[in-house]
């Protein structure tokens, strides 16, 4: 795909986001407020109140007056945003970003190998990033807003058309600006120069549509914008510190058996061999889970994997098998997964709040898997099994790192348990995706039985503490 190209789809995908928008202000019922979110735990932050700023302009002020002013002329110019771009901007803002970032991830993980921006470890790296800060930066202005108890301007005065609906909820710092900054500045770090120039200018139009929609003054949004780009600093420079940036020393094992560079464009350099000392989240480290090592080449164990694989490729797959297995390898696993969450946020219309938290939990459980996962992968160097037997045939060419244990098994079972806890009723589904996702890599011949079963295990034992941790968060 060109650049060109990858323009064109985006471009397509914008107008079909602002056609799909409604042209009339939303009459969907308003999400809940849930006040109580000012007083959730932070990640990067000390407490929600640690970047509070200072308090605005009071109703009846001068400086609020001009404000007013200003959001009834913009509300009466012709170049006023229309409905379905104050639309687009509406609801909850860190769905937009999510599916903004898995966007952007889906077309890297076309270029890779040659690009290592949407590698497995590092879509799932950056994704938790992404919402850890739009989660701080949600639950910072939650602290702000009830604090000042600033009203919206479509509740402080009837000159303000109601464009969307406010739900009650304070309007200083605007959310919707605080979580674009917040999410801008930390895709930004690692989008290439062309998308950093879309994502600013996708940050950037949030404050004039909130303000045209009368749920934001002007003040408002700047404060938004302003806590949002403080929060992400604080994100990245964690980040700038979780050892991402350490160079591998090319140095593998030898002997029978270990991992070789994989057909077909045998990549010598694996995807991110350091990832398994990157800084984790919730466990104490990539090695806290560390499983025992495969099955000696040779044992039962062993030789009834290779001969499920070998039956696989001599026909015995079904149809369903493999379209299921090229389903799960055409994107990030953790892109899937976000986008799970996104169809079941959607359906439900939680608050802003604890959707927020919904998706930074799911995405720790991922990235501290693939952490795990990754420290497993370099610690045995276990070889593919098309290098073990190279008369296989695969359904897509295999990824180009060890085989043991899958990453699509770990972090999938580590989210599944995750998204369990948080949607019990929806328990089977999440069960059914991961065993789905673990097994598509059977079916596509890429790794061995014992692979998806100790990658079941690890994804569990990680998606277990990360639920220990979530239940202490204090959020009811």
């Amino acid at each position: 795909m060109t650049r060109l190209d990858r323009s064109s789809r985006l471009a397509a995908t914008a107008l079909l986001l602002t056609v799909a928008a409604c042209a009339e202000p939303s009459t969907a019922p308003p999400r809940p407020v849930e006040s109580a979110a000012a007083t959730w735990q932070t990640w990067t932050l000390a407490n929600a109140s640690d970047l509070r700023p200072a308090a605005p302009a009071a109703e009846g002020s001068a400086q609020l007056q001009q404000e007013l002013d200003a959001i009834v002329a913009a509300q009466a110019a012709a170049s006023a945003p229309a409905d379905s771009i104050i639309r687009l901007y509406d609801g909850d803002p860190t769905s937009l970003w999510t599916r903004t970032a898995v966007d952007l991830l889906g077309f890297y993980w076309t270029i890779l190998p040659d690009v290592r921006i949407a590698t497995p470890a590092r879509s799932a790296r950056l994704m938790a990033l992404l919402h850890v800060a739009m989660y701080d930066a949600v639950v910072a202005t939650w602290d702000a807003k009830w604090a000042y108890k600033r009203r919206s301007p479509t509740e402080a005065s009837n000159r303000v058309r109601a464009r969307v609906n406010a739900s009650g909820i304070p309007s200083f710092p605007s959310e919707h600006a605080a979580v674009a900054a917040a999410a801008y500045e930390v895709l930004a770090a690692d989008a290439l120069p062309g998308d950093t120039a879309r994502l600013r200018a996708q940050m950037l139009a949030v404050g004039p549509a909130r303000i045209a929609a009368g749920a934001a003054y002007p003040s408002d949004v700047a404060a938004g914008y302003a806590l949002g780009a403080a929060v992400a600093k604080r994100v990245l420079q964690r980040a700038a510190q979780d050892g991402s940036d350490e160079e591998w020393d090319g140095a593998t094992p030898t002997g029978a058996y270990v991992w070789q560079p994989t057909p077909a464009r045998r990549v010598k350099v694996p995807f991110d061999a350091t990832a398994g000392s990157w800084r984790t989240w919730v466990i104490a480290s990539g090695s806290a889970f560390r499983p025992a090592p495969p099955p000696a080449p040779g044992s039962a164990r062993w030789n009834a994997s290779l001969d499920e694989l070998r039956k696989l490729a001599a026909g015995a797959r079904t149809v369903n098998q493999m379209d299921r297995a090229r389903y799960w390898a055409t994107d990030a696993p953790t892109a899937r997964w976000d986008l799970f969450i996104e169809d079941e946020l959607t359906q439900r219309r939680w608050s802003i709040p604890r959707s927020a938290r919904a998706r930074v939990w799911a995405s720790i459980a991922m990235y501290d898997a693939f952490v795990a996962c990754w420290d497993a992968k370099f610690h045995y160097w276990l070889a593919r099994p098309i290098t073990v037997d190279p008369s296989m045939n695969t359904i897509f060419s295999t990824p180009p790192f060890p085989s043991y244990p899958s990453g699509h098994s770990t972090i999938s079972n580590a989210v599944a348990v995750v998204l369990r806890d948080i949607f019990p009723d929806r328990a089977v589904r999440w069960d059914s995706l991961a065993f789905e996702a673990s097994n598509s890599r059977v079916w596509a011949g890429v790794h061995y039985r014992f692979d998806i079963e100790n990658g079941d295990s690890l994804g569990t034992i990680v998606g277990k503490a990360v639920v220990a941790r979530m239940r202490a968060d204090g959020v009811r």
